[in-house]
Protein backbone atom coordinates (compact mmCIF):
# COMPACT_ATOMS: atom_id res chain seq x y z
CA UNK A 1 0.00 0.00 0.00
CA UNK A 2 1.27 3.52 -0.95
CA UNK A 3 2.17 6.03 2.00
CA UNK A 4 2.17 8.85 -0.69
CA UNK A 5 -1.57 9.23 0.58
CA UNK A 6 -0.68 10.46 3.58
CA UNK A 7 0.83 13.84 2.44
CA UNK A 8 -1.39 16.41 4.32
CA UNK A 9 -3.76 16.46 7.41
CA UNK A 10 -4.53 13.82 10.36
CA UNK A 11 -3.65 10.88 7.78
CA UNK A 12 0.13 12.33 7.82
CA UNK A 13 -0.31 12.04 11.35
CA UNK A 14 -1.44 8.99 11.63
CA UNK A 15 1.44 7.76 9.20
CA UNK A 16 3.70 9.36 11.45
CA UNK A 17 2.38 7.58 14.23
CA UNK A 18 2.13 4.05 12.76
CA UNK A 19 5.84 4.46 11.71
CA UNK A 20 7.59 5.72 15.07
CA UNK A 21 9.75 3.52 16.79
CA UNK A 22 7.41 3.00 20.12
CA UNK A 23 3.84 2.73 17.87
CA UNK A 24 4.09 -1.26 18.33
CA UNK A 25 4.93 -0.54 22.21
CA UNK A 26 2.23 2.25 22.44
CA UNK A 27 -0.36 -0.51 20.50
CA UNK A 28 0.43 -3.87 23.15
CA UNK A 29 -0.08 -1.07 26.38
CA UNK A 30 -3.61 -0.27 24.82
CA UNK A 31 -4.32 -3.99 23.98
CA UNK A 32 -2.93 -4.80 27.19
CA UNK A 33 -5.27 -1.79 29.27
CA UNK A 34 -8.42 -2.47 27.52
CA UNK A 35 -8.67 -6.50 28.55
CA UNK A 36 -8.06 -5.38 32.38
CA UNK A 37 -9.33 -1.42 32.94
CA UNK A 38 -9.20 1.15 29.94
CA UNK A 39 -12.09 1.55 27.32
CA UNK A 40 -9.88 1.87 24.75
CA UNK A 41 -10.24 -0.68 22.15
CA UNK A 42 -6.77 -1.36 20.30
CA UNK A 43 -8.43 -1.85 16.98
CA UNK A 44 -8.22 2.21 17.12
CA UNK A 45 -4.77 2.01 16.71
CA UNK A 46 -4.37 -1.49 15.15
CA UNK A 47 -6.49 -0.55 12.03
CA UNK A 48 -4.56 3.03 10.77
CA UNK A 49 -0.90 0.57 11.53
CA UNK A 50 -1.72 -1.69 9.64
CA UNK A 51 -3.27 -0.21 6.57
CA UNK A 52 -0.43 2.12 6.42
CA UNK A 53 2.47 -0.34 7.22
CA UNK A 54 0.72 -4.13 5.78
CA UNK A 55 3.34 -5.83 6.25
CA UNK A 56 3.74 -5.67 9.26
CA UNK A 57 -0.07 -7.00 9.92
CA UNK A 58 0.56 -10.43 11.06
CA UNK A 59 3.30 -8.99 13.73
CA UNK A 60 0.80 -6.44 14.85
CA UNK A 61 -2.22 -9.12 15.48
CA UNK A 62 0.19 -11.41 17.57
CA UNK A 63 1.06 -8.15 19.39
CA UNK A 64 -2.58 -7.43 20.27
CA UNK A 65 -3.18 -11.19 21.13
CA UNK A 66 -0.44 -11.57 23.49
CA UNK A 67 -0.87 -7.86 25.26
CA UNK A 68 -5.12 -8.94 25.24
CA UNK A 69 -4.27 -11.83 26.67
CA UNK A 70 -2.15 -10.79 29.57
CA UNK A 71 -4.05 -8.20 30.35
CA UNK A 72 -7.28 -10.03 30.59
CA UNK A 73 -5.28 -12.73 32.89
CA UNK A 74 -4.98 -9.20 35.05
CA UNK A 75 -8.73 -8.48 34.56
CA UNK A 76 -9.11 -11.83 36.27
CA UNK A 77 -7.30 -11.43 38.99
CA UNK A 78 -9.19 -8.23 39.19
CA UNK A 79 -12.52 -10.11 39.22
CA UNK A 80 -11.16 -12.99 41.44
CA UNK A 81 -9.10 -10.79 44.05
CA UNK A 82 -9.83 -6.95 44.03
CA UNK A 83 -13.57 -7.32 43.19
CA UNK A 84 -14.75 -4.53 45.72
CA UNK A 85 -12.12 -2.60 45.73
CA UNK A 86 -11.24 -2.36 41.72
CA UNK A 87 -13.93 -4.20 39.47
CA UNK A 88 -17.35 -3.48 41.16
CA UNK A 89 -15.91 0.70 40.59
CA UNK A 90 -14.78 -0.14 37.18
CA UNK A 91 -18.15 -1.73 35.94
CA UNK A 92 -20.02 0.80 37.19
CA UNK A 93 -17.33 3.60 35.66
CA UNK A 94 -18.37 2.18 31.85
CA UNK A 95 -22.46 1.79 33.05
CA UNK A 96 -21.74 -1.57 32.06
CA UNK A 97 -23.59 -3.02 35.64
CA UNK A 98 -26.66 -4.64 34.24
CA UNK A 99 -24.43 -6.03 31.35
CA UNK A 100 -21.67 -7.48 33.72
CA UNK A 101 -24.77 -9.16 36.26
CA UNK A 102 -25.81 -11.01 32.77
CA UNK A 103 -22.45 -12.05 31.70
CA UNK A 104 -21.15 -12.81 35.03
CA UNK A 105 -23.95 -16.18 35.28
CA UNK A 106 -23.03 -16.62 31.32
CA UNK A 107 -19.59 -17.32 32.61
CA UNK A 108 -20.38 -19.62 35.34
CA UNK A 109 -22.86 -21.23 32.68
CA UNK A 110 -21.24 -21.40 29.62
CA UNK A 111 -17.58 -20.90 30.82
CA UNK A 112 -14.82 -21.48 27.62
CA UNK A 113 -17.49 -21.02 24.89
CA UNK A 114 -18.78 -17.71 26.64
CA UNK A 115 -15.15 -16.38 26.72
CA UNK A 116 -14.68 -17.13 23.07
CA UNK A 117 -17.78 -16.13 21.84
CA UNK A 118 -17.12 -12.64 23.52
CA UNK A 119 -15.31 -12.26 20.16
CA UNK A 120 -18.25 -11.25 18.32
CA UNK A 121 -19.83 -9.02 20.57
CA UNK A 122 -19.49 -5.35 21.33
CA UNK A 123 -18.68 -6.00 25.15
CA UNK A 124 -15.69 -5.12 26.17
CA UNK A 125 -12.93 -7.92 26.80
CA UNK A 126 -12.51 -6.58 30.26
CA UNK A 127 -15.83 -7.29 31.15
CA UNK A 128 -15.47 -10.46 30.26
CA UNK A 129 -12.46 -11.17 32.30
CA UNK A 130 -13.61 -9.15 35.59
CA UNK A 131 -16.66 -11.53 35.09
CA UNK A 132 -14.79 -14.40 34.68
CA UNK A 133 -12.83 -14.04 37.78
CA UNK A 134 -15.55 -13.59 39.79
CA UNK A 135 -17.76 -16.42 38.60
CA UNK A 136 -14.37 -18.34 39.81
CA UNK A 137 -14.18 -19.59 36.52
CA UNK A 138 -11.28 -21.75 36.23
CA UNK A 139 -8.03 -19.54 35.66
CA UNK A 140 -6.01 -22.42 32.99
CA UNK A 141 -9.80 -22.54 31.12
CA UNK A 142 -10.09 -19.01 31.58
CA UNK A 143 -6.38 -18.42 29.48
CA UNK A 144 -7.45 -20.46 26.94
CA UNK A 145 -10.50 -19.27 25.98
CA UNK A 146 -9.10 -15.56 26.46
CA UNK A 147 -5.86 -16.31 24.23
CA UNK A 148 -8.43 -18.19 21.38
CA UNK A 149 -10.84 -15.34 22.01
CA UNK A 150 -8.50 -12.55 21.23
CA UNK A 151 -6.82 -14.24 18.65
CA UNK A 152 -10.16 -15.02 16.88
CA UNK A 153 -11.52 -10.94 17.60
CA UNK A 154 -7.72 -10.00 15.96
CA UNK A 155 -7.84 -12.44 13.16
CA UNK A 156 -11.49 -11.02 11.95
CA UNK A 157 -9.95 -7.22 12.17
CA UNK A 158 -6.87 -8.60 10.40
CA UNK A 159 -8.73 -10.20 7.46
CA UNK A 160 -11.54 -7.38 7.09
CA UNK A 161 -8.47 -4.77 6.80
CA UNK A 162 -6.77 -8.17 4.04
CA UNK A 163 -9.54 -7.39 1.86
CA UNK A 164 -11.13 -4.03 2.24
CA UNK A 165 -7.37 -1.89 3.13
CA UNK A 166 -6.88 -0.36 0.27
CA UNK A 167 -10.23 0.69 -1.27
CA UNK A 168 -10.56 2.20 2.89
CA UNK A 169 -7.37 3.68 1.93
CA UNK A 170 -7.98 4.97 -2.08
CA UNK A 171 -11.20 6.33 -0.09
CA UNK A 172 -9.30 7.87 2.96
CA UNK A 173 -7.22 9.57 0.36
CA UNK A 174 -10.55 11.03 -1.91
CA UNK A 175 -12.19 12.55 1.44
CA UNK A 176 -9.91 12.97 3.80
CA UNK A 177 -11.35 15.66 4.69
CA UNK A 178 -14.79 14.59 5.34
CA UNK A 179 -13.67 11.73 7.42
CA UNK A 180 -12.01 14.55 9.28
CA UNK A 181 -14.92 16.68 9.90
CA UNK A 182 -17.11 13.21 10.56
CA UNK A 183 -14.71 12.14 13.29
CA UNK A 184 -14.76 15.75 15.23
CA UNK A 185 -18.24 15.58 14.84
CA UNK A 186 -18.55 11.93 15.96
CA UNK A 187 -16.32 13.47 19.21
CA UNK A 188 -18.49 15.85 19.91
CA UNK A 189 -21.41 13.84 20.23
CA UNK A 190 -19.76 11.16 22.30
CA UNK A 191 -18.53 13.72 24.40
CA UNK A 192 -21.97 15.55 24.90
CA UNK A 193 -23.38 12.17 25.46
CA UNK A 194 -21.16 11.50 28.26
CA UNK A 195 -21.94 14.52 30.02
CA UNK A 196 -25.64 14.24 30.03
CA UNK A 197 -25.87 10.51 31.32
Amino acid sequence: MNLSVAQGGWLRRIAMLARHRYATAALAAIAFADSSFLPVPPDLLLVPMALLRPERLRRLLVVCTIASALGAAVGYLIGCWLWELIGAPLVELYGYHDAFVSYQSLVGEWGVWIIVAKAFTPIPFKIAAIGAGVAGMNPVAFMVAAVLGRALHFAMVGVAISLFGDRFMAAVERYERHFAVAGMLGLAIAAAALALR
